[in-house]
């Protein structure tokens, strides 16, 4: 192990002693009351088991050929309005659909085996599953069901040089309690999308077994309180030119949990935190336990105010740069393994830290074989930063650290 010596910007004895002792990174402090913290406090959904409703008795072909949206959606309302459960049957062919599903209170559906598929879009982007923003649409659960459309379109703007459906899977805005289990999407523009358009806010989100392939963006979420998301696999198409993420995480997000999730292929961040001018607050209370990224530009991005983020037990193989952060307070970054870094103009090496306030990174591993710049870039402010414990291999004449020319550090510890 070869450690980081001591930065030549490391304040006087006195002033490092009293950040010492003042100091206290997120792990560290009282989180027993922040539901990302327990994710069990997420309110649970009610699942009826004792009253179905079979989509076949209402004309529903799923034969391939018949658009049965019109019959889906009689059988979808009609579920919702005994709080039954709709049991779409397993069939050879898929369930075909010209327009959007609406879902409303008490929907639940169970599809394994059923596939609904949506032909591309040419001129505008169309949604499979969709509720109304101007209403809370509360108690949903969706089991078991494979969203399918074809990437046949050229993209546009940030999906230039991909193809593309411009169909997105599920997009709902102002839901509350709703699991999703078990869930298939390949082909589709955004696969989950959350989002608050009208007055209401997305609460209280569970999800597990979430697999989506070849989508631009498999989620993107934003307008949300209270979200987990385990067991589940993200992979993005790598073919858009500009910043697309496997998981965009927006602003008005807060308390969310992710475990043993992977982010692959974005050609911009795996995970993307980003707080924008268009939301009220930047994204907070996040927590991330053992996940993946492979293959994307950046590994994990934290900017644009983003704060009080919590990473653990973190693998990160084949991207660019593993993290790159700016704008961000309270963050607390442990166990991290980044290896097999791709060379890139833009975005290179292992950690890229501006303007960051109260955060601790230890415990990181990293295969420096690839690396052709610093593994630690500090740029701009720095206030109240811990590096710990880094563990390079296959340095060669790469600097642990480095130190822009106009930064400015005040409080940093490197041990």
């Amino acid at each position: 192990m070869r450690k980081l010596t001591i930065s030549v910007f490391i304040l006087a004895v006195i002033g490092a002693i009293v950040f010492a002792l003042n100091f206290m990174s997120p792990a560290e402090s009282d989180s027993s009351e922040k539901l990302s913290s327990n994710p069990s406090q997420i309110k649970k959904v009610i699942v009826p088991k004792d009253k179905t409703v079979n989509a076949k008795d209402y004309g529903v072909k799923g034969d391939g050929l018949t658009d049965d949206t019109v019959a889906l959606q009689n059988a979808i309302d009609e579920a919702s309005n005994k709080n039954a459960l709709l049991i779409l049957p397993e069939s050879e062919k898929p369930y075909l659909i010209t327009k959007q599903l609406i879902i409303s209170d008490n929907t639940h559906i169970s599809g394994y085996g059923a596939v609904l598929f949506m032909a591309p879009q040419e001129d505008t982007i169309k949604n499979m599953l969709w509720s109304n923003p101007d209403e809370t649409v509360s108690n949903i659960s969706i089991e078991g069901l494979t969203l399918k459309s074809e990437n046949t379109i050229k993209g546009v703007d940030y999906y230039e040089n991909s193809r593309v459906s411009n169909v997105q899977g599920i997009y709902f805005q102002g839901v509350e309690a709703m699991t999703i289990n078990d869930v298939f999407m390949d082909n589709v523009y955004v696969g989950l999308k959350l989002a608050q358009t009208g007055k209401f806010k997305n609460k209280d989100i569970t999800i597990s077994r979430l697999e989506i392939d070849h989508s631009g963006m498999p989620i993107q979420i934003s307008g949300t309180n209270g979200f987990s998301m385990v067991d589940s696999i993200l992979n993005s198409s790598d073919g858009g030119t500009k910043w697309l993420h496997s998981a965009y995480l927006r602003g008005d997000n807060s308390n969310f949990y992710f475990e043993n999730v992977e982010f692959n292929n974005a050609s911009g961040g795996g995970i993307a935190i980003a707080g924008n001018p268009q939301y009220n607050k930047p994204p907070e209370n996040m927590i991330f336990k053992d996940c993946r990224i492979k293959d994307s530009v950046v590994g994990v991005h934290i900017n644009s105010g983003a704060k009080n983020i919590t990473i653990s037990g973190l693998v990160i193989e084949g991207c660019s740069l593993g993290f790159k952060i700016n704008e961000a307070s309270e963050l607390s970054i442990d166990k991290v393994s980044i290896s097999g870094s791709k060379s890139n103009e833009n975005d290179h090496g292992g950690f890229s830290i501006e303007n960051v306030e109260q955060a601790t990174i230890s415990n990181v591993s990293i295969d420096a074989s690839e690396i052709t710049e610093s593994l630690c870039l500090l740029i701009g402010n720095i206030e109240n930063l811990r590096l710990s414990s880094f563990e390079d291999n296959n340095v060669k004449d790469i600097p642990l650290y480095s130190v822009n020319s106009t930064a400015i550090i005040k409080n940093l510890i490197i041990e």
